[in-house]
Parts: C-alpha cells; structure tokens; sequence
C-alpha cells in the first residue's frame, strides 16, 4: 500500500495542478496580507511568488515536467527560506497550512527535480 501511495505521488510532478492550486492558494492569502497578518508575506511577494507558481504550471503543462519541476522547487525552496521561519512563530492557521502547501509541493516537484539530475 505505501508504495502505491509514493507511486502516486510521483505521477503528481507530472501534472501542472499541484503548483496552480499553490498558486491559487498564495494568491488567495493577498487579502489577509493587506491586513498584516502575522505569518504572512507582504502582499507584492504574495503575488509575486503565485504567479511564479503558475508559469511554473504552465511549464509543466506544455510537457516539459522536467524544467518545470525544476521551476516548482527553486521557488518553493525559495519560499522556504525567505518565509518559513516567521510563519511557524506566527502560529497561525492561515500562515501554516501556506507553509505546507509549499512544503508538500516542493517535495513532489523536488523529487522529480532530483531524480532528473540523476541523484535519487
């Protein structure tokens, strides 16, 4: 059973939905960075980074999973290091579940990206 759950996984690199519904999601947060909600990032990095995300879908969607699996991963690593820290002390719903989302794409775009190249 879990290696079909892990098998499953890695067929989602394959698809550009994981990184449009992040996105979507970061896009969504804009209103509540208006706002200055702890955790988040400022409202131009918010946009910013969902329409990174989403030329990182488009790319995937043209059937070049590779380059935009690469793309998914830079930036959702990026994220990461820029963000993380101050959404996890925020200890907010909001802030957190943003910070899985990119966690969780990341990791199924990572791993793509790192058996592409030829390291897993």
């Amino acid at each position: 059973m879990t290696d079909n759950l892990f098998e499953r996984i890695d067929k989602q690199s394959e698809s550009p939905y994981p990184v449009w519904a992040l996105s979507a999601f970061n896009l969504a947060t804009v209103p509540a960075s208006f706002r200055n909600a702890p955790g988040l990032p400022h409202p131009i990095v918010s946009i910013a980074f969902s329409a990174i995300f989403a030329g990182a879908g488009y790319v995937v969607n043209t059937g070049d999973s590779d380059n935009g699996s690469g793309i998914a991963t830079a930036w959702g690593l990026s994220w990461a290091f820029l963000h993380a820290k101050k959404a996890i002390l925020s200890r907010k719903p909001l802030p957190l579940a943003l910070l899985g989302a990119v966690t969780v794409n990341t990791y199924i775009y990572g791993k793509k990206t790192l058996k592409v190249n030829g390291y897993l």
